[in-house]
């Protein structure tokens, strides 16, 4: 069979797509795969959808992978492909996963959960012209009737027909196959377009499944899919490491590791351990993990992957407010995080540290921002804040609510044309900005002047802006001074005093403060991290 595999999201890693790629071609199957990387809330120009109409003239399937907020572009190339062919089109990942019906107005079917024993099954059944529509895992418009048919069992558990992830190959790099968007035109890939496209990291995922369930995210949906079958699942040390050997011979200009799963840490102190040795002997290339939390990293783990290569890891705080935590179900206490914090800190001369936060929750008040404003404030820096937009995303327990509560009115408009980093232009939400370029630099923003920044005198007085203006105006200064002496950090110590002595409360609010911390409140200063090693798109 020729099958062709599209990619709409913004880079070129897609590690679904080139999982189930490299598994057909396993199969013997001719698969190509296309990259679209384009801004989601832009549509493709005339001669981009030409192009796809062209390279896929003659294929018995195409499938396009998404997620809710690409759901434009996977209609647009739907549709052009149906104006001239009559293949059918399949749509896979997480909005199919939670959207199946929807998906089935536009996709002929649709690949529900994790897709490697469907996709197999049905390209089998395909090309022996056998009935396909009783699959497992599968969703099917099937001349205007719409089957939904029961859960596939996942990867990596008994009745699988890939018992263990360790059966599943590894991902297809293989870019003679491959296309890319280049401007407007669709081209074959070549070694400088691979080079020029790819952000030197290759990026894999030891582990699938995530023990938790907040709120805000589709796990909750996949423990409600899958009750009775367990929700990590690990692949072998070695299988990773032959892995990761096999990325370097294939692709010699990476440059990092990267591990993008949600349950990493997860994995025991032995295995670390085994895999930490392995990685150290074999690999040797600086590593990233996200999916950190609080409660599975440990000081053990962290000194043995620091020494194996771990250059950068990032961990989900999203909110330290006490009434947000409840809403979101976050299982990690803020002792617990900042534990991890102050754990992490001490190898911050050869750690770098990503936390995500979430802004724009409508059921957040503001002393629940202040509160992890607050919090943010005493952890040691250096740190980068990924900030988000809260997004309701379908199948989420927080989308019901929303959905409940009125906040959602039109699920396109509201939620998938949605930008997940365009968070509101409110003040509280300019001081978490101004606390990330802050903590970036190694200086951070004090407890005693976020309390100042975010005092409701302060703000009755209408003074909040003109403080906010002046720490972010010094800001460039010690940017572009790279190492910053402590005689010119004076005016963060002294202003604070002054103001608060003028409005007659200096020393209720010091006692208040000294209480709360132990201890009289400390700005850091340390060089600006070299720009080639810590490269991030600032808002």
């Amino acid at each position: 069979m020729k099958i062709s595999l599209i990619s709409v999201f913004s880079d070129l890693q897609s590690f679904g797509l080139r999982t189930l790629s490299a598994l057909l071609k396993q199969k013997e199957h001719d698969v190509d795969l296309i990259f679209l990387p384009k801004d989601p809330h832009e549509k493709y120009a005339e001669k981009t959808m030409n192009d796809i109409v062209n390279l896929t003239k003659g294929y018995d399937l195409v499938g396009i992978t998404l997620m809710s907020n690409y759901f434009d572009h996977a209609v647009q190339i739907t549709q052009k492909l149906k104006e001239n062919y009559e293949f059918p089109i399949l749509w896979g990942g997480i909005h199919p996963t939670i959207k199946p019906e929807e998906c089935l107005d536009y996709a002929d079917m649709v690949c529900i959960g994790e897709g490697e024993q469907a996709m197999s099954e049905l390209t089998d059944k395909m090309q022996n012209k056998q009935y396909y529509y009783d699959i497992k895992g599968m969703g099917f418009n099937n001349k205007g009737k719409v089957i939904i048919n029961a859960n596939q069992e996942l990867p990596g558990t008994k009745k699988s027909e890939f018992a263990h992830l360790d059966q599943i190959p590894f991902q297809d790099h293989d870019y003679r196959s491959h296309f890319i968007l280049d401007g407007e035109n669709v081209v074959r890939m070549n070694t400088e377009l691979f080079k020029d496209r790819w952000d030197y990291i290759y990026m894999t995922l030891p582990t699938r499944g995530c023990p938790f369930a907040c709120t805000f995210c589709i796990n909750n949906l996949y423990l409600d899919m899958y009750p009775h079958q367990k929700p990590i699942r690990k692949r072998s040390v070695d299988n990773v490491i032959m892995e990761l050997q096999q990325a370097k011979d294939k692709i010699p200009f990476i440059r990092y590791i990267k591990f993008d799963d949600d349950a990493f840490f997860i994995m025991s102190l032995d295995e670390i351990s085994d895999f930490s040795k392995k990685y150290k002997e074999h690999i040797r290339m600086p590593l990233i993990i996200t999916g950190a939390t609080a409660s599975t990293l440990s000081k053990e783990k962290l000194v043995l992957l620091v020494d194996a290569g771990l250059i950068e890891i990032r961990m989900g705080i999203q909110t330290a407010g006490t009434i947000t935590k409840k809403l979101y179900k976050r299982p990690h206490t803020n002792q617990q995080i900042e534990n991890a914090v102050r754990m992490i800190n001490e190898y911050k001369d050869k750690l770098r540290a990503k936390y995500d936060i979430i802004l724009d929750n409508p059921w957040e008040t503001d002393q629940d921002q202040i509160e992890t404003l607050m919090f943010l404030s005493k952890l040691p820096v250096p740190y980068w804040l990924t900030l988000f937009s809260l997004n309701f995303f379908p199948g989420t327990d927080i989308y019901r609510k929303a959905k409940k509560e009125g906040f959602i009115k039109d699920d396109m408009n509201d939620i998938y044309r949605k930008r997940m980093h365009g968070c509101k232009k409110t003040y509280l939400n300019s001081l978490f900005f101004l606390l990330r370029d802050y903590a970036f630099i190694e200086i951070g923003i004090s407890k005693k002047i976020m309390f100042l920044l975010t005092h409701k005198k302060i703000k009755q007085l209408h003074l909040h802006w003109s403080l906010f203006a002046i720490i972010k105006m010094l800001y460039p200064f010690f940017k572009m001074r790279q190492l910053v002496r402590r005689k010119g950090l004076r005016i963060f110590y002294h202003v604070p005093k002054i103001i608060l002595s003028k409005l007659g409360w200096l020393s209720n609010a010091s006692n208040r403060i000294g209480s709360a911390t132990g201890k009289t409140s400390k700005i850091h200063n340390a060089h600006l991290a070299s720009s080639q090693d810590f490269k991030f798109t600032k808002r």
